[in-house]
Order: structure tokens, then C-alpha cells, then sequence
């Protein structure tokens, strides 16, 4: 009995020491099993940081320098303060006092009157000079003058004078006005120039204006926004920056404010229809810079004159007509501002309107009061220093778009310079006959909804009744992105788009025809464009809208003079028709 008690106890105690030795083994193997689980995510954590990292690095790239940003960071307050004038000098050379106001002020630009001209060579080497003088400064001034042609005339009296606005409006060709700008940017660029104060773009709506009259292209707003844009265009294209003056409009006004304060009682909804056209066209069209003038606008600013007013700098000109460029006063120490107000006043209420520059045509006294206005303004938080960084910044940007510069320019051959002035006043026009005939078969066709060389309108033709009139064509083509599809007649030089529903939405012509027109025959002739797009393909696209289509010309890039390769006519609403319902 005693031997079965003691088996039995040894099989209960061999029976626990297995069982617990299992659940050990269990227990390590559980632990095992959780701490290769903790390591995996870990090294899995470990790994998707790792990779995030890696990702941190390829997405996020270094931010892009702006190098403008960069020079107005280096400048000081006075220096940029300098950048906000332009300043008129006495004398035919560089003396003493006209170091002195480029050292010490660190103006802007400098503007060049009749007074300081007196021939050819002394010209040049006068500008030449002022670059010199100017070296030793951060940024390179603004050489300007006001060159508009006609009575407005500043080049040596041996330099042929171009032609009066009024003389161009008479003509009414664009091409013409385009040529004359581009002329008188060969002259100025000839004499060290970089800055003209022209083109006038105001209105002559009064017969009593004198200070405007001949300098008015003409009493028509589409006439002068045509021929003003255009000779903006002709200036701009021999790099010398145009000035579009005197905004909104010196062209109803009797009064010279050069003497006294004009006033002027249009409202808003007339200036619109009337004055505005041609600055608001010329803004659409890339004006690098405007000024504004003064006179006193009563149903907009009834207590400051434009040049002082914030609601027509800041909302009429900046906001609503888009302007982003530089804005300039007209002279300060003319009559209109000298007989009313305070220069210091003046010149701080002008930026505070939105003003870049502040134009001192006269006395270096008058520059010294302007500049130390300013400066006061800022430290006494009357200005902003962020309304100084973005005027400045916007006037080194114009800068380096015209890659201003204090390189000196060669003595003139005045001979030369007044043939290319002779050749381009004797050209009455530029666009011969053939030119102007297709020019004007196009636009009329675009009011028809067709093209030059085929009968098929938009909206009315279907691709059934082409292919019943020309046959089938030689190549057909879905375009996905345009979900419709191309049809071209070769010998036709004819391509029409059609819809789902079968009806054309464009047609497109390559006619041989259209390879002598260039880019500016067909600004000159429609004007400013509505768009003007410059696409990865190496083509720059600008459209119109003529009723309810579009007008597109094509032209390929990468060549001095641009000629078109094709046009269309084109309807958007009926390219939206191929949508799925």
C-alpha cells in the first residue's frame, strides 16, 4: 500500500514539474514572440520615418532666389528713398552741384530739359558723364527726357524732329505710330537715353486745351488708344521705357498746370466711356510705367488733385484698371501743386496715394525738402516702410527689365541718325496694299464666323456639308483635350473642327497668304489684344473676341520678327457642346 501511495505521489509531483516547466516555455516563447513583434515595429517605425525623411528631402527643395528681393534687402532707407526721385539739374554738364545731388541724394533717375542741351557731341558726353558720376552708387539711374515729337521736341537742334501726335492721328496708322516710337528709341538710346515721357495717351475733348492740343493724337478715345498704344509699343521695342501720361486724362481741362490747378467735372462713368480707354488699353497691353497729373478731378477726389489722390492712384489706377507697374507724379514744383500746397505735404500725401517716384523737374533746394519729407515720414510712421519696399521694388524691377545700365554710348553720326528719321516719317505706311486688303478680309469674315479662304461659318455648318462641298478630307484627328475632331484640306490650307453634334466650333486657315503678316500688323490692326500667350510648343498666341467667337492668330517664336503661320476663328460654346450630358 505504502509503495502505491509513493508511485502515485511521484507521478503527481513529476506531472506538476512537467506542467510547469511547459508553461514557462510558453511563457517564453510568448515573450519571444512579443518582443520580435515590438522589434519589427520598431524597425518598421524606424523605417517609415527613415522614408519620410528621404521623401522630406527630394520634395522639399531649396525656396527660389529672388534677386531683386536680395538688392533691396542690401540697400539702406536713404538709399531707397533716393530710388523714389527723379530730378531735374541745371547746367550742360556734370558740375559740381550735380555730383553733389547724385552722391549725396542717390537719386533715381535724373530728366534732361532743353536747357541742358546743346549739341550732339555735348549731349552724349553729358550722359556719359552722368553714368560715370552715378558708378559708384548700388543701382543705375533712370536717364529720362520728354521726347514725344512735334513741339515737344528735346534732341539737338541738328537732330530731325519726328512728327506731332496730332500729325500721326491724322494719318491713323498703327503702324506708322508703332515706327515713329520705335524712331525716336533709336534716337534716345543713340544719346544715352533709357526713359521717355511719352507717349501722351490724353483725349483733346476740349478745343480751348492748349497745353495738350497738337500733342493729342486726336479727340477720338479709339483713335488715340490705337495709335497710343501702338507708338508705347515702338518705343518700348528699341528698349528706351515709355511713360503713358498724364493719367486719368489732362484732354478736358482749359487751364495749364504748368501755371495753375486744372479742374476737371467728368465722373466716373465718363471718364470710363471716354478717358480711361486708352490708359486701360495700354495697361492691358504691359505699361511699364504711368503718370499721373495734376489736376483735380471733382466727382472722384474733391480735395486732392489726381497726382495727391489716393482714390484715383490706389483704386481707380491700381485697382481697378490693373495697373502694376511704376507710377510717377508730373513735375512737383509746377504751378498747379506749388500754388496750393506745401512741396514737403505734397510729396509725402503722393505716396501715400500710391506714387513710386516723385518727379522735381526744378531746384536742388526743392530736392533736398522732398527726400528729407520722406525720410521723416518713415521714422515718424507717416509712410510705411513696406509702401517704401514695394514702391522700390518696383522700380528695380523695371529696371532690370530694361537692363539699365552705366554703360557709355559712342559719339552719333547725325547724318545716319536723321536718315533712319527721314526714311521712317517719309513711310506714311508700312503695311502695303496686299497687307492691308487681307487684314481687313480677315476681320470681316471673323463677324461672319468664318475664315478668309472658305465659306463655312460657325454655328450654321456641319462637317457633312464641308466634306459635300470639298470631298474628304486628307487627314482626320480626334483631339482628346479638345474632345472634338480635325479635319484637314490640305490644298485648301483649311483645318475645321467639328462637335459630337456634327457642327464646326473652328476653322483654322494656313494660307500662304498670311506668312507677310507679323505680330505687329495684326496689333496695329485689331489693337490690344484680349489674351497674349506664350506656350511651351515655341508659339505666342494672342486673341480677340468678336461677338461671340474668338479670333486667334498663331505665330512661332524664337525669330527677331514674328510672322504669323495661322489663324482661327473659334467658339467656345460650341466646343462645350461635346461635353458629356
Amino acid at each position: 500500500m505504502k509503495k502505491l501511495i509513493m508511485k502515485m505521489l511521484f507521478i503527481l509531483i513529476t506531472l506538476l514539474l512537467i506542467n510547469g516547466c511547459s508553461k514557462n516555455n510558453t511563457n517564453n516563447d510568448n515573450n519571444t514572440d512579443k518582443q520580435k513583434e515590438m522589434n519589427t515595429n520598431q524597425t518598421e517605425h524606424t523605417k517609415s520615418e527613415d522614408t519620410k525623411t528621404e521623401d522630406t528631402k527630394k520634395t522639399t527643395l531649396p525656396p527660389k532666389k529672388d534677386p531683386i528681393q536680395e538688392q533691396l534687402n542690401k540697400m539702406t532707407l536713404n538709399e531707397k528713398i533716393g530710388q523714389m526721385i527723379i530730378a531735374g539739374f541745371d547746367g550742360i554738364t556734370v558740375n559740381s552741384n550735380t555730383q553733389n545731388l547724385i552722391n549725396k541724394y542717390k537719386p533715381g533717375g535724373l530728366i534732361l530739359y532743353q536747357t541742358n542741351v546743346k549739341d550732339a557731341a555735348q549731349l552724349v558726353n553729358l550722359t556719359n558723364a552722368i553714368k560715370t558720376a552715378n558708378s559708384k552708387n548700388k543701382v543705375p539711374l533712370f536717364i529720362s527726357v520728354d521726347q514725344e515729337g512735334g513741339r515737344v521736341h528735346r534732341m539737338p537742334a541738328s537732330i530731325k524732329n519726328t512728327p506731332s501726335a496730332r500729325i500721326i492721328g491724322n494719318k491713323n496708322d498703327g503702324k506708322y505710330a508703332y515706327n515713329i516710337g520705335k524712331v525716336i528709341a533709336y534716337e534716345l538710346q543713340a544719346f544715352g537715353f533709357n526713359t521717355d515721357f511719352a507717349p501722351v495717351l490724353d483725349i483733346q475733348s476740349n478745343p480751348n486745351n492748349t497745353v495738350i492740343g497738337d500733342r493729342s493724337f486726336g479727340s477720338n478715345s479709339s483713335i488715340v488708344s490705337k495709335l497710343g498704344v501702338s507708338m508705347m509699343n515702338g518705343i518700348s521695342s528699341g528698349k528706351i521705357i515709355p511713360v503713358i501720361k498724364h493719367f486719368p486724362g489732362h484732354g478736358d481741362t482749359s487751364v495749364d498746370s504748368h501755371l495753375e490747378l486744372p479742374l476737371v467735372q467728368n465722373d466716373l462713368t465718363r471718364l470710363k466711356k471716354v478717358e480711361l480707354v486708352p490708359f486701360n488699353n495700354a495697361i492691358k497691353d504691359h505699361a511699364d510705367m504711368v503718370m499721373v497729373a495734376h489736376i483735380l478731378v471733382k466727382r472722384i477726389d474733391p480735395n486732392y488733385p489726381a497726382s495727391m489722390s489716393k482714390t484715383i492712384i490706389t483704386d481707380l489706377l491700381r485697382k481697378q484698371s490693373g495697373f502694376r507697374g511704376v507710377v510717377i507724379s508730373d513735375d512737383m514744383t509746377m504751378g498747379a501743386i506749388a500754388k496750393h500746397y506745401k512741396l514737403k505735404d505734397a510729396a509725402v500725401r503722393a505716396i501715400n496715394a500710391g506714387s513710386d517716384i516723385i518727379l522735381v523737374g526744378h531746384g536742388m533746394d526743392n530736392v533736398a525738402t522732398i527726400y528729407k519729407s520722406i525720410y521723416s515720414a518713415v521714422t515718424n510712421h507717416t509712410i510705411s516702410e513696406d509702401t517704401i519696399n514695394k514702391s522700390v521694388y518696383r522700380i528695380l524691377t523695371l529696371k532690370q527689365k530694361y537692363n539699365i545700365n552705366n554703360n557709355k554710348v559712342s559719339p552719333v553720326n547725325v547724318s545716319n541718325l536723321n536718315n533712319q528719321i527721314t526714311k521712317t516719317i517719309s513711310n506714311t505706311t508700312t503695311t502695303n496694299i496686299t497687307n492691308s486688303k487681307l487684314l481687313l478680309y480677315i476681320a470681316t469674315k471673323a463677324k461672319q464666323g468664318s475664315i478668309t479662304n472658305a465659306d463655312f461659318h460657325l454655328k450654321s455648318t456641319t462637317i457633312d456639308e464641308v466634306r459635300k462641298s470639298w470631298g474628304k478630307e486628307d487627314k482626320s484627328e480626334y483631339v482628346a483635350a479638345a474632345k472634338g475632331t480635325y479635319c484637314t484640306y490640305s490644298k485648301k490650307h483649311v483645318v475645321v473642327a467639328y462637335n459630337k453634334g456634327q457642327q464646326l466650333f473652328e476653322i483654322r486657315s494656313y494660307d500662304p497668304s498670311l506668312k507677310a503678316l507679323t505680330i505687329e500688323d495684326i496689333k496695329h490692326y485689331f489693337g490690344s489684344p484680349k489674351t497674349d500667350v506664350k506656350t511651351s510648343n515655341k508659339e505666342e498666341i494672342i486673341s480677340y473676341t468678336v461677338g461671340t467667337n474668338t479670333l486667334k492668330f498663331v505665330f512661332p517664336t524664337g525669330t527677331k520678327t514674328m510672322y504669323l503661320d495661322h489663324y482661327s476663328i473659334y467658339n467656345a460654346s460650341l466646343a462645350n457642346n461635346n461635353m458629356a450630358s
